[in-house]
C-alpha cells in the first residue's frame, strides 16, 4: 500500500512538470538566461491553467478511489492554519509582495489533502502600490512524510484576486498595464512541525504568479512572477478533541 502511493505521489508530480507545452523547453534553448527566471523550463501559468491542471485532477481523483478501501479514516482531519510571508519579484521593477493567508486544509488521505483560503497582498515597487485580496483560492497537498510530529508537502492552488489599484501598471521599461482583476497561482513546499498534538508551525517557500489570462488582451496583460519564504501556524481541532479523550 505504501508502494502504491508513493508511486503514485511521484507519478502526480512528474506529471506536473512535464505536462507544459514542449514551447517552454524550446523557449529555454534559444534564450539561456530564461533560466534564471524559470530553471525548471515550464510556464507557471500553463501548469495550473493548462495540460498540467487537468493531469493533476485526473490522477488525484483516480488515486483517491485506488485507495478507497484502504484509506485511513483517521487522517481525515480538517485543519485551520494562518500563514505571513513575503515574495520577491524576480523580473524588473522586482516588486516586493507581502502575502497573508487564512485557510482550512482538509485531509483525505493520508499523502493528500484539498483546502481553500483568502489571501492580502501588498504588491510594492517604485510603479506598484495596490492592495490585493483574493475571496477564493483552491489548492491541493501532497505530503512525502507525515507523522504525529512531522510532515513534508508540496502544494498546488489556484484562484482570484482583486486589487484596489491596477495591477502591474506600466513602467519606465514597459507601456503594459494590467487589471483590477486578476487570477493566483501558487505552489510550493513546506514543513510542519507539532509543538503539541493539534498545534504545529510550518516553514516554507512559494511561487505566486498573478495574470489576467488576457481577459482584454495581451497589451493589458503584464504578469507578474515572484518567489519567496513564509511562516505560519496550523490549528487542528481533532487533535486536540482527541488528546483531552486521552487525557479522561
Amino acid at each position: 500500500m505504501k508502494k502504491r502511493s508513493s508511486f503514485l505521489i511521484c507519478l502526480m508530480v512528474f506529471m506536473c512538470i512535464f505536462a507544459s507545452p514542449e514551447n517552454s523547453f524550446a523557449q529555454l534553448s534559444s534564450n539561456p538566461r530564461a533560466r534564471i527566471n524559470n530553471p525548471l523550463g515550464f510556464s507557471p501559468l500553463v501548469l495550473h491553467f493548462g495540460r498540467g491542471a487537468g493531469y493533476l485532477a485526473i490522477l488525484t481523483g483516480a488515486a483517491y478511489f485506488i485507495n478507497k478501501k484502504n484509506k485511513e479514516i483517521e487522517d481525515k482531519r480538517l485543519s485551520l492554519y494562518l500563514e505571513s510571508g513575503t515574495m520577491w519579484s524576480y523580473e524588473y521593477p522586482n516588486t516586493l509582495i507581502p502575502e497573508t493567508n487564512l485557510g482550512v486544509n482538509y485531509k483525505v488521505l493520508k499523502w493528500l489533502s484539498y483546502g481553500a483560503d483568502m489571501g492580502i497582498y501588498h504588491p510594492r515597487d517604485e510603479f506598484n502600490q495596490s492592495t490585493g485580496l483574493s475571496m477564493l483560492r483552491i489548492f491541493q497537498r501532497f505530503y512525502f512524510r507525515d507523522t504525529d510530529k512531522f510532515r513534508l508537502w508540496f502544494e498546488s492552488g489556484v484562484g482570484v484576486v482583486y486589487f484596489t489599484k491596477i495591477f502591474p501598471v506600466a513602467t519606465d521599461r514597459t507601456d503594459k498595464f494590467g487589471t483590477n482583476w486578476n487570477g493566483v497561482v501558487k505552489y510550493g513546499a513546506a514543513a510542519e512541525y507539532n509543538i503539541n498534538p493539534s498545534l504545529s508551525v510550518l516553514l516554507g517557500v512559494r511561487h505566486l504568479h498573478f495574470s489576467n489570462a488576457d481577459i482584454r488582451g495581451r497589451f493589458r496583460n503584464p504578469s507578474s512572477d515572484s518567489h519567496g519564504i513564509f511562516l505560519g501556524v496550523n490549528y487542528n481541532p481533532r487533535r486536540s478533541y482527541k488528546a483531552l479523550q486521552n487525557e479522561e
